[in-house]
C-alpha cells in the first residue's frame, strides 16, 4: 500500500505518518520502500521509515520526522520489496542493516534454474556482504549467484 497512499504527492498521507500509525497500533512488520527496487522512496526516506519502526528514540529529520520517543510501544520491523534480485541484496543491506525482512520474490522465482537455485542465489549475495565481499567475488565458487548476476546483473528497475 506505499505506492497507493504516497506516490501522488498531492494525496496529503505521507509514508512517516503511516509508519508510526502502523507501529502504534502493534504491527509486525511494513513495507517501506526499496530506494533501489521499483517502488517509491529514497535512500534518505527508507532509513527514516526503518529507523521509526526499529527505534526506541528517532531524532528529528528536517522535513521528515520530529523529535519522537516510543517508550515502551514495541518495534517492526521494516520490509523491502519490489524489483529486487540477488544483484541488489548488498545494496539493500547497506541502506538497512539486519534488522528487517527482505522480500526477493521474483528474484528468486525468476531464477534461470528454478526457484531453489534463486533461494541460494539471494543467500549467496547475503553472505558475500557479510563476509565484505563482492558479489562479482562471491560467484566464482557461488554456481547459482554467477546465473543470477548472468541474468540481472546489478540492474535497478525504475
Amino acid at each position: 500500500m506505499h505506492a497507493a497512499f504516497d506516490r501522488n504527492k498531492k494525496h496529503g498521507v505521507t509514508m512517516q505518518f503511516l509508519a508510526k500509525l502502523m507501529r502504534l497500533i502493534g504491527v509486525s512488520q511494513i513495507h517501506t520502500g526499496t530506494a533501489v527496487g521499483k517502488l517509491t522512496g529514497t535512500k534518505k526516506e527508507v532509513r527514516v521509515l526503518a529507523d521509526i519502526l526499529r527505534e526506541k528514540k528517532n531524532t528529528a529529520v528536517k522535513g521528515m520526522l520530529l523529535d519522537q520517543d516510543w517508550g515502551t510501544i514495541k518495534t517492526a520491523f521494516p520490509v523491502c520489496s519490489g524489483g529486487l534480485h540477488p544483484g541488489l541484496v548488498p545494496d539493500v543491506l547497506d541502506i538497512y542493516g539486519c534488522d528487517m525482512v527482505l522480500l526477493v520474490s521474483g528474484g528468486i522465482h525468476g531464477h534461470p534454474d528454478g526457484t531453489r537455485a534463486g533461494a541460494r542465489a539471494t543467500m549467496q549475495a547475503v553472505e558475500a556482504w557479510q563476509e565484505g565481499i563482492s558479489l562479482d567475488e562471491k560467484a566464482k565458487k557461488a554456481k547459482e549467484l554467477k546465473s543470477a548476476l548472468k541474468k540481472w546483473g546489478y540492474y535497478k528497475p525504475k
